[in-house]
């Protein structure tokens, strides 16, 4: 299953480069059995898409992954018996390609380990932007963002600072979202944002598409409101 097209993002100044993308997905426990999901595994090999090359049995679960050619780079499922987890770091993905992952290798688990329904999701997208008015990223931050006067007033130099929100759900079942903006450290130039989604409404392992609808609706909270709300200070 291969989720949506993206919705065209909104008109922006500013370029997001997302460098990583996660994803758990927590389920009512089930026995995790390893032949089941060794399975799955060569089912996956078959589709370049969403394919892991390597298998690991680990304490922490079992790990479905692929070598990266820099050393921080990350692609990995890992199967709990309560939860999935994936993670593409500092690899060359889209949102798009990480709802297609997401989306097809939970189906595939889901089938194999008899898990009904996905009760909770929590989706990370972390992305860096350059502003267009700061050469340093921490004067916007510091002196835009937050009272430059305030923060002065702790009489010692400021190596980073950052600002963080939280937006709650109007109701139980709409996702709440967590915001921070922070200076990238290793490359001032660099705005550092992470987005992270909590949504609580039960999915039907029938219905896993609905991950991919919330993957992109967390994308659109960050490439529309968080780089408008940038932009507000990023001025000359």
């Amino acid at each position: 299953m291969r989720v949506g097209k993206l919705a065209a993002p909104r008109m922006s100044p500013y370029e997001p480069r997302t460098i990583a993308f996660a994803a758990e997905l927590v389920h009512a426990p089930v026995p995790v059995e390893t032949q089941k999901v060794q399975t799955v595994h060569g089912e996956l090999f078959q589709n370049s898409e969403v394919s892991y090359q390597n298998f690991q049995v680990a304490q922490d679960g079992i790990h479905l992954s692929n070598p990266g050619a820099q050393p921080n780079q990350v692609s990995v499922a890992t199967v709990r018996p309560d939860r999935i987890i994936f993670r593409e770091e500092f690899r060359p993905a889209t949102v798009e390609d990480f709802a297609t992952r997401s989306v097809n290798v939970s189906q595939h688990l889901y089938e194999s380990l008899n898990v009904p329904a996905s009760l909770v999701r929590v989706y990370s997208l972390r992305s860096l932007v350059n502003p267009q008015n700061f050469e340093d990223s921490r004067q916007l931050v510091g002196t835009r963002m937050l009272d430059a006067e305030a923060i002065a007033s702790f009489g010692r130099p400021v190596g980073t600072a950052g600002v963080r929100f939280v937006f709650p759900g109007s109701t139980p079942t709409e996702p709440s979202y967590q915001l921070r903006i922070e200076p990238w450290t290793q490359e001032p130039r660099s705005l550092w944002i992470e987005v992270t989604a909590q949504c609580n409404r039960p999915i039907p392992a029938g219905e896993l598409q609905g991950i991919g609808e919330e993957l992109y609706a967390a994308y659109r909270f960050l490439s529309g409101p968080t780089l408008d709300f940038v932009k507000r200070f990023d001025q000359p």
